[in-house]
C-alpha cells in the first residue's frame, strides 16, 4: 500500500509532506513518536488531536513500534480522494502491467513487489486470487480499481 501511494502522489505533495514531517519530527531522528505527532497535531486538531493521532498510528504503525517513518506518514495523511482518480489509478496500474496488455499477471506482481525476496509462489497466487473477480488468474484494471477503492476506503475509516 505504501509503495503504491508513494508512486501515485505528485512531487509537490511529497515536498509538502516532507516539510510537515520535518516540523513534527522535533528530535530529528527521521521517525515520529506518538508524542511528537500528538504535540504537532494539537495545534491543528485541538481536542480532537488524540483521536486523530490514534487513527494515524492504528493505520500505519502495524508493528506497534510507537513510531512512524516518512513513508508511513505519507500513507496515513495523503489525500485519498485525489489518489482514487482514474488517472492516478491507471498510473499505478501501469507500474505492475509491465507488458502493457491490460492485465497484471502473477509474474508481473512478483517482479515489482518481490525483487530480491524469496517468497513462495503460493503467496503471489493468493494475492491475485483475492483481487481476481472474474477468475482468469490475472488482475485487470477494473479489479485493480476495486481493490484500491476498498483498501483506501478501509484506511479512511480506520
Amino acid at each position: 500500500m505504501s509503495m503504491m501511494v508513494q508512486q501515485m502522489i505528485s512531487k509537490e505533495e511529497i515536498g509538502r509532506l516532507q516539510q510537515v514531517f520535518k516540523k513534527l519530527d522535533v528530535n530529528q531522528d527521521g521517525k515520529l513518536q506518538y508524542q511528537e505527532l500528538l504535540d504537532g497535531y494539537g495545534e491543528f486538531y485541538g481536542d480532537f488531536a488524540v483521536a486523530e493521532v490514534d487513527r494515524v498510528f492504528k493505520l500505519v504503525d502495524v508493528d506497534n513500534s510507537g513510531e512512524i517513518d516518512f513513508s508511513e506518514f505519507v500513507t496515513a495523511t495523503v489525500n485519498r480522494g485525489e489518489l482514487l482518480r482514474d488517472e492516478k489509478l491507471r498510473a499505478a496500474f501501469s507500474i505492475y502491467d509491465k507488458n502493457n496488455d491490460g492485465s497484471i499477471s502473477i509474474e508481473e506482481i512478483k517482479s515489482v513487489l518481490g525483487m530480491g525476496k524469496q517468497i513462495k509462489d503460493s503467496v503471489w497466487e493468493t494475492i491475485v486470487r483475492e483481487v481476481d473477480e472474474n477468475g482468469d488468474g490475472e488482475v485487470d484494471f477494473e479489479e485493480f480499481k476495486t481493490m484500491m477503492h476498498s483498501l483506501l476506503k478501509d484506511r479512511i475509516e480506520a
